[in-house]
């Protein structure tokens, strides 16, 4: 009989997490049973072939029940129970703040917690804190830690995290969703995707369309992704009058396109003020998969997704002369698009295959179970 594995978020499951769904459906033996304090609508439906249990349908307290459960209060048997019915040999929380509360229900369980660290939940100087009595009885009491890229290993070690209960582990993408061809659009264009927060440092990207425009009048910039300096970014895009559309939210399947037809993906990471910095970088690996350049800085965990000087060029972080000379080169320059494009492609077939990387995964989960 399959074993299964609980994977714990609080929220299932954001249309961003993708890679938590991926990484479920890829488990060549252990099966997922997805459990978390309530639904979130905006992407349940991938998970939606999946066991999915969560507090909020097997309790009398709605919303209430999690902090109630947080807190010793309530014993949430009836969530329990129906976990323990599924027989899980582990439980695998997502994200710092998630394996603290998951800390409990692997308790109560009786089993062992894997937690995977991603980026901000460990990077933010106001999170998982060494100085900090609630990240010093996470790192006690969690069996292993999962780093999705050395950066991120580092992060953890510099908080406390014992080096023995520490592991690097690339997540990896389906590569069967990305088979379109390359097929460049007409006129020069560029692609950023992401949140437009601090730490995506898209303020960069347009200052060196300032410069880009003079010499290349018909380049365009798609930006995809919703934030909170999107209004301060529109503004700065009509007072340096360049030619950049704000397409908003996409489905990952439209984000596919949009990366299949354009000449370059350029997103320049920077570290926040608050320590915010990119852990890896999916959307990195989704560029190369379609056999896109990446312009960037070099930035946190991003320097791991990419192979600088082969699969993308980078400069230092607020470099900006140096980003559009380094999309310029490229905009010249169409069989070292195409070369570069090619050696990502292997790139990611070589390191970052999401079912070679859950084969990896699941040796992990086997020391443990």
């Amino acid at each position: 009989m399959m074993s299964s594995v609980a994977i714990f978020r609080k929220r299932l499951l954001s249309y961003s997490e993708t890679f938590i769904a991926d990484q479920g459906q890829f488990l060549p033996h252990y099966r997922p049973v997805y459990c978390g304090f309530q639904k979130d609508k905006s992407g349940i439906s991938m998970i939606a072939n999946s066991t999915n249990i969560l507090l909020e349908d097997n309790s009398y307290f709605g919303a209430l029940q999690k902090i109630l459960f947080r807190f010793g209060i309530s014993s949430a048997r009836k969530w329990l129970d129906r976990i323990k019915q599924e027989d899980p040999a582990l439980v695998h929380a997502h994200f710092f703040n998630d394996g603290v509360d998951a800390l409990k229900l692997a308790d109560r369980l009786d089993l062992p917690l894997v937690t995977t660290l991603h980026g901000h939940d460990i990077t933010k100087h106001k999170n998982a804190s060494e100085q900090n009595p609630v990240t010093q009885q996470f790192f006690k009491q969690v069996d292993r830690v999962i780093a999705v890229s050395e950066f991120i290993a580092d992060q953890a070690l510099a908080k406390g995290c014992p080096e023995q209960k520490l592991v690097q582990h690339y997540i990896g993408i389906d590569l069967d969703k990305f088979t379109q061809p390359k097929i460049e659009s007409e006129e020069p264009s560029l692609l950023f995707v992401g949140r437009l927060v601090e730490k995506k440092g898209c303020t960069y990207l347009l200052q060196a369309m300032e410069q880009l425009q003079m010499k290349y009048p018909d380049l365009r910039l798609n930006i995809i992704g919703e934030g909170e300096l999107k209004t301060l970014l529109q503004q700065e895009v009509k007072a340096r009058d360049i030619n950049v559309s704000f397409v908003g939210t996409a489905s990952a399947a439209e984000i596919r396109e949009q990366l299949a037809r354009c000449w370059l993906f350029v997103a320049p990471s920077v570290t926040a003020a608050d320590g915010d910095t990119e852990g890896l970088g999916m959307v990195f690996l989704e560029a190369q998969a379609l056999q896109t350049p990446v312009v960037s800085f070099r930035s946190g965990g991003l320097v791991e997704a990419v192979e600088e000087g082969v699969t993308a060029l980078l400069s230092d972080e607020k470099d900006v002369t140096g980003l559009a000379e380094a999309i310029a080169s490229l905009l010249e320059d169409s069989a070292l698009r195409r070369d570069m494009g090619v050696a990502g492609r292997h790139r990611i077939e070589q390191h970052f295959d999401i079912r070679k990387q859950c084969v990896k995964l699941e040796q992990i989960y086997d020391e443990l179970s």
